[in-house]
């Protein structure tokens, strides 16, 4: 028997690799996962259903029913029309033409019209009226307005008195385009003909005051006489400015100097050189001839007084040579010599003179030539006034003429575009009076308010599976715990009276809860680690997750393989598996650890062959620190020596601390999980207890699973198949009417 607990060698070890996914998982979408997800909480979305159900059916109740009436306008713009013939801005309408005239059948204006011919008191209107909205159908030029209210003859009559209205409106505002536009242009035109008539005028009596005509040529002859007289003024400026610089250099020269310049430096007034035509310090011969002409200084005597002062001044000298002073000759000569100087200075006196004379002359003219110069200047500005004035005002008078021809053409294009549409707007269905109310539609509403319920169903639903981390399916086990998985125990549904219910000494062996313990065993006989063990602990993270029900099946599994088994409650705070064999807890571990009792003098046998038990005894105050005495190691060498195998029922990891010492001296534990209820936060938090402990966590066992609401993982439909679900309703041989399942 012993060997059949301890694993063969020969027989070889799974690879761990493999069980990852032991249970090949399908990966991807699981339909029916989902499935069942909704089935498990079907409860939820029933209540979302009937709440939204309710609530509609109540809004219904309340709500006073509305009708609605549509008449259709239909808009047509016409195409083909002449440029000339358009509006002037009827390229600068901006906007859409549908919004535009929605807004314009929304207006004040159109909705008092319609109210006025409905010819009913504003407190009637507010009563019968809900809403109204106008908008094109679909992508067409069709306007729809519909009119919301209480009363369906009401709703007729006013969405058809809103097409009238905005017909209407329409149509007196093409007529009252057409007119005002004309009214404004024939008032501009005739203020125009007004400032043409004056300005004509105006014009004329311009002609008549200022002598127009002939004008150009006047500019003309006064620009031609300023420019002579500009010459002339610039020459006897050029004569005054070279006598002026003479002035100085004659007072420095000598006499012959100075007859030599004012003879042949004085050019004729009125052929005198232009400025720069004789260079500095030349004279022609011409211009000694002119002054001799003309008279500005006499002839030249000073040459023939010069050509005998110096012959006589020869004979002077030849005189000296024969006589003396006193000789009559020489005084004769002397006398003669004095009365030429006299004569040459008489000359100098005479040239300077008429220097002088010429000087004053050349100012005198130049000043009167600027006189003349400036008042034809004053003749000639005068005359470009006038000539820019009277252009002025012909300019003025063309731009008026021009705005009143463009004028007069606008309003011949409005008489003729007078009888063009541009738009027109016709009736295409006229409201009638609705058959049914608009709302409450109860057949529309109701399905709404399902679909809504059931869709907030199914959110609630799918939102407390996402915050649900309990472990719900065996696969999950490996894949959240790192841990092997050995078997899962299905919900038991029959009804119970006691703990004793779920016993399988009270179970028919062929039900699938036998079976499914006959699984456990197996998978431990045959156990991933390939280590041999003599003792194991049963053992959960919480309270209320099965381990004392499954401590108990577990141990009747293997003692009806022909195993000797010892079962041993070591939950030293509110053990009771004694209950399940009718048995008593009095006198048992305590006692034991304490050193009170043997083995052989607290071990009870139960009605199962081969299956013995040891209760906790008296429920000691300190648990923690008797699972650590040497006794405890003594307890459980001993009985593996008895025993095939030696089960400890041990108490939950989280809420107590000897736990994890009692599954550290076995030689493997077995960690029971709620499904579908225990956090596998909790689970892993004990799952690293243990391991810290040096426990040998052998795997793990999914307890209470629902199988027959688990559509996606598919082992309901085995179980019917050799029917082991009609032995779930059954009842067990010692039960009676009560509850469902509790673990314990």
């Amino acid at each position: 028997m012993r060997e059949m607990i301890q694993r063969p060698e020969s027989m070889a070890t799974p690879p761990p690799a493999e069980a990852e996914n032991p249970l090949g998982a399908a990966k991807g979408l699981d339909i029916r996962k989902y499935f069942y997800m909704i089935a498990k909480r079907l409860w939820l979305l029933l209540l979302c259903f009937m709440t939204s159900v309710v609530i509609m059916l109540v809004m219904m109740a309340r709500q006073v029913p509305e009708y609605q009436a549509t008449a259709k306008l239909q808009l047509t713009r016409s195409v083909g029309i002449p440029a000339s013939l358009q509006p002037r801005d009827a390229d600068a309408i901006v906007g859409d033409y549908i919004t535009t005239q929605c807004n314009v059948i929304r207006s004040r204006d159109v909705v008092r019209r319609a109210r006025e011919k409905l010819n009913i008191t504003s407190q009637e209107f507010g009563e019968k009226f809900r809403g109204m909205s106008v908008g094109p159908v679909w992508q067409t030029a069709i306007l729809a307005i519909k009119v919301t209210g209480l009363d369906p003859a009401f709703c007729a009559d006013y969405a058809n008195a809103i097409a009238d209205a905005y017909i209407d409106y329409k149509a007196e505002e093409r007529s009252g385009s057409s007119q005002s536009t004309g009214e404004n242009l024939s008032r501009q035109a005739g203020d125009l003909l007004e400032k043409i008539t004056k300005m004509e005028g105006d014009l004329l009596a311009f002609v008549r005051e200022n002598s127009v005509v002939g004008i150009q040529e006047r500019g003309n002859v006064a620009a031609n006489l300023l420019a002579s007289l500009s010459r002339k003024s610039a020459e006897y400026r050029t004569q005054r400015m070279l006598l002026e610089a003479q002035q100085p250099l004659l007072t420095q020269a000598s006499d012959e100097v100075v007859l030599a310049t004012l003879e042949y430096g004085l050019p004729a007034p009125s052929e005198a050189p232009a400025a720069g035509a004789v260079g500095e310090g030349e004279t022609t011969e011409e211009g000694a001839e002119s002054l001799l002409e003309h008279g500005v200084v006499a002839p030249p005597n000073w040459d023939n007084l010069k050509r005998e002062n110096a012959l006589l001044e020869a004979q002077l000298i030849a005189y000296r040579k024969k006589y003396k002073d006193e000789h009559p000759l020489i005084q004769e000569t002397q006398l003669k010599l004095q009365q030429n100087e006299d004569a040459l200075k008489v000359e100098i006196q005479f040239a300077l003179k008429q220097y002088y004379s010429q000087l004053e002359a050349l100012n005198i003219k130049e000043k009167a030539a600027r006189h003349v110069e400036q008042e034809w200047e004053e003749q000639a500005l005068e005359i470009d006034r006038k000539q820019k004035e009277y252009e002025g005002l012909q300019r003025n008078l063309k731009r008026l003429q021009g705005l009143y021809d463009l004028i007069f053409n606008r309003l011949q294009e409005i008489d003729i575009s007078a009888g063009i549409q541009l738009e027109s707007v016709r009736i295409l269905e006229r409201a009638i009076v609705p058959g049914g109310p608009l709302k409450p539609r109860n057949l529309q509403s109701l399905f709404l308010a399902a679909l809504i319920g059931l869709a907030i169903g199914i959110g609630l639903i799918f939102a407390l599976e996402f915050m649900d981390d309990s472990i719900r399916y065996p696969e999950e086990v490996v894949r959240s715990l790192g841990a092997p998985y050995l078997g899962l125990v299905p919900t038991a549904h029959w009804k119970q009276t006691d703990d004793a219910s779920y016993w399988l000494g009270n179970v028919d062996p062929s039900s699938g809860f036998a079976e499914a313990y006959r699984n456990i065993r197996s998978a431990l006989l045959l156990n991933p680690s390939g280590k041999p063990f003599r003792t194991l602990t049963v053992i959960s993270a919480v309270p209320k997750e099965g381990k004392t029900t499954t401590s108990a099946n577990l141990a009747t599994s293997f003692a009806q393989t022909g195993h000797k088994v010892l079962m041993v409650d070591a939950d030293l705070h509110r053990g009771g598996i004694h209950r399940f064999f009718g048995l008593q807890a009095g006198r048992g571990l305590s006692e034991i650890l304490t050193g009170h009792a043997k083995l052989d003098q607290v071990v009870q046998h139960t009605a199962v062959e081969g299956l013995d038990l040891i209760g906790t005894g008296a429920f000691p105050d300190n648990p923690a620190e008797l699972v650590l005495r040497r006794e405890m190691k003594e307890f459980l060498a001993h009985a593996s020596e008895i025993y095939d195998l030696v089960v400890l029922d041990a108490p939950p990891i989280l809420a107590v601390s000897e736990s994890t010492v009692i599954a550290s001296q076995t030689d493997g534990v077995l960690l029971v999980v709620w499904g579908g209820r225990t956090s596998r936060k909790l689970v892993a938090v004990a799952v690293r207890q243990l391991l810290s402990r040096g426990a040998n966590l052998l795997g793990f066992v999914l307890n209470n699973l629902d199988l027959a609401r688990m559509g996606n993982y598919g082992a309901s439909g085995y179980y019917h198949y050799y029917g082991y679900d009609y032995r779930y309703e059954e009842e067990a041989p010692s039960a009676s009417p009560g509850r469902e399942k509790t673990a314990t």
